[in-house]
């Protein structure tokens, strides 16, 4: 009995030292072993999950002056609706305003130099004489060539009645001399006062057309003035939301600050950034369910409306630890419905709620 439990003990620890000894084979076999081929994740069953920018629906308008300014006035408050055209503020335009004053009174002061020329140009009388007959002149002017006619007849006259007594010796001939050249003269002063006329009444055409262009010049320099005035008084380019009204009295308001001042519609829209192995995943019509991207809290839902044709990097970086900056990005936008208050600028995470592969998409 007792050799029959010795023999019935080795044959035990017999079976078990081989039994470690093949479990210890095949341990050795499985860890050598190349691990198996993992399977291809499909696209078509992943989640389209991309970061995306809150902004207003059809983009944010910028407003900002033209030149550095002070600001004067403001009539508008951060938060509130405001219409197109509405004034925000106004920016300080002394120098403008007095070279607005300056062109006024230039245009004025040649309005009152043309209606007085065209006042004289209105008087005007007929000329007489060969080759003259019918030329418009000046009143004054025409008055003056007639008076010396009257007095060369008056000396033509005397002539005429001296000449017979000439001729008989009954006068000296200094006398009747004398008389000649001052008829002579009257004519030669007839001829000079025609030609007077006739060059001031065209002078004075050609004056009231130079100050007519003359006005029609500082008229343009009004309008500029005024549009440079103008300009000085900041208005919304269209109706919405004063989303950022970042700006205080008496503070130098410059060019570059033109992100100091945020207008847009009140619906809004997020610019998704599609990575490129998504190209052919994200369409028009696509649902996609907002999340904050911080504290992944649902913000609402939205459709792809359009989709770039473009790619280019991404100015901003997220949360996610596998992001490249090398990546290339297309652009789709996303016109949000149903979503809380959310302000612009805001990084959210965008997930596609139908998720569809190809074959179940519908054309």
């Amino acid at each position: 009995m007792k050799k029959f439990r010795s023999i019935v003990g080795v044959l035990l620890f017999i079976l078990v030292v081989v039994i470690g000894i093949s479990y210890i084979q095949i341990s050795l076999r499985k860890a050598s072993a190349p691990p198996a081929p993992s399977r291809t994740p499909s696209l078509d069953l992943a989640p389209v999950r991309l970061y995306g920018l809150v902004e207003p629906l059809d983009r944010e308008v910028f407003v900002g002056p033209q030149q550095a300014r002070r600001v004067e006035r403001i009539f508008v408050k951060e938060g509130q609706k405001v219409s197109a055209g509405q004034v925000l503020c106004e920016l300080e335009k002394e120098v403008e305003s007095q070279a607005l004053e300056v062109a006024i009174s230039r245009v004025t002061e040649s309005e009152v130099r043309l209606s007085l020329i065209l006042d004289e140009l209105k008087r005007v009388m007929p000329l007489s004489g060969e080759g003259l007959a019918g030329q418009p002149a000046l009143q004054v002017a025409v008055q003056r060539v007639r008076e010396l006619e009257g007095r060369l007849d008056l000396v033509l006259d005397v002539l005429n009645r001296k000449k017979p007594l000439y001729q008989t010796g009954a006068i000296a001939e200094q006398e009747y001399t004398q008389n000649l050249l001052e008829a002579n003269l009257i004519r030669k002063q007839i001829v000079t006062a025609t030609s007077q006329a006739v060059i001031e009444y065209s002078q004075k055409s050609l004056e009231a057309e130079l100050l007519r262009r003359q006005i029609e010049t500082a008229r343009a320099e009004v309008d500029l003035r005024k549009s440079e005035l103008d300009a000085l008084t900041l208005r919304s380019p269209i109706e919405g939301s004063l989303y950022k009204f970042d700006v205080r009295m008496g503070e130098q308001l410059n060019p570059q600050d033109y992100q100091r001042i945020v207008i847009g519609k009140p619906e809004k829209q997020v610019r998704l950034f599609v990575e490129t192995f998504w190209f052919d995943k994200v369409r028009v019509g696509d649902i996609f369910q907002v999340q904050d991207a911080d504290t992944m809290g649902a913000i609402g839902s939205g459709e792809v409306i359009a989709v770039s044709e473009y790619v280019g990097s991404r100015d901003f970086r997220s949360e996610d630890t596998f992001e490249r900056l090398d990546t290339k990005y297309a652009q789709a936008i996303l016109q949000m419905k149903d979503a809380v208050s959310v302000p612009i600028g805001k990084l959210v995470l965008c997930v596609r709620a139908n998720n569809h592969t190809e074959q179940e998409r519908p054309n």
